[in-house]
């Protein structure tokens, strides 16, 4: 799921210099719990049962959801697809099944490039699923208009005040009539900041993006707004679920391997998560724009 650091608290962990999913504790909690494939929002049944298994399910669901908006742009086989914020390159075997596309994995994180680089070498997928190394997403370094499809799952929310610079990036090598299909986790277009003060405290940002701040964006890059579908209430029940487990025996799981310092400061965040859902103050959903 995505509690992740961003910006300048991204780069670098309590002064360390180590990339924040690079960290023990980080690593080991996104790995531990998803086992290698998905850390994002999931699309729940009503009370989901708090344990790994219901995570997993929501997150195959949410991507289930994310492949089919892909579909104009991916279907027929031989296209070329671009995951911003790839993580363990679950989104790109995903999407490589289903449309027999080839995928470039953009990611930061060196463990969580290393575990995608094993998962599909395993699976005989080198050729088709590429980790071209560490890389921003406001820099993929991939040739302008080749891309047929980019995608992203809850990760652009993390860039901060560059936000807008990820979604130029995309414009960038998508080729003429290429769609950008994403989720993000996001403030509502009216909200208060002071409302948000506690989640933004947990991730390190002085703001959120918002739907109409991405239909801005996108327009300054030259794409337009196809389809927005709102899965908002699903933040607190992904973030409740997720708490609840750290609450319960999953934690022991945890243990060992997982810092305490980092499993309290977990739940803490999540409390400020599902709080500040409740209020209706967060937005989650799925994008498709364009590139005119």
């Amino acid at each position: 799921f995505s509690l992740k650091m961003s910006g300048a608290a991204a780069a670098a962990s309590e002064g360390t210099g180590t990339y924040y999913y690079d960290t023990d504790d980080a690593y080991n909690f996104y790995l531990e719990l998803w086992g290698g494939e998905h850390c994002h929002v999931g699309i729940y049944d009503p009370e989901p049962e708090a344990n790994p298994e219901t995570c997993m399910k929501a997150s195959d669901v949410a991507l289930e959801k994310l492949m089919e908006l892909c579909t104009p742009a991916l279907q027929g086989g031989g296209k070329r697809a671009m995951d911003m914020g790839a993580a363990y390159g679950g989104c790109a075997r995903g999407l490589h099944k289903k449309f027999d596309c080839k995928v470039v994995c953009i990611e930061l994180s060196k463990k969580e490039n290393d575990v995608n680089i094993k998962r599909n070498k395993e699976l005989g997928l080198e050729e088709a699923i590429i980790v071209p190394g560490e890389l921003s997403f406001d820099d993929t370094k991939e040739p302008s208009d080749s891309i047929d499809c980019c995608v992203s799952e809850d990760s652009i929310l993390h860039a901060g005040s560059g936000r807008a610079k990820v979604v130029a990036e995309a414009a960038r090598v998508l080729k003429k009539g290429g769609l950008f299909v994403f989720s993000d986790i996001m403030q509502r277009d009216a909200v208060d900041p002071a409302a948000l003060s506690r989640v933004y405290a947990r991730l390190g940002l002085e703001d959120m993006g918002s739907p109409a701040k991405y239909v801005e964006w996108a327009a300054q890059a030259g794409m337009r707004l196809k389809r927005y579908e709102d899965f908002s209430p699903q933040i607190a029940a992904h973030y409740g679920t997720i708490r609840k487990m750290l609450q319960g025996p999953t934690r022991d799981k945890l243990r060992g391997k997982v810092s305490d310092k980092y499993v309290e400061s977990m739940i803490e965040g999540l409390g400020a998560w599902v709080d500040a859902s409740n209020a209706g103050n967060l937005a989650w959903g799925f994008f498709v724009f364009e590139k005119i």
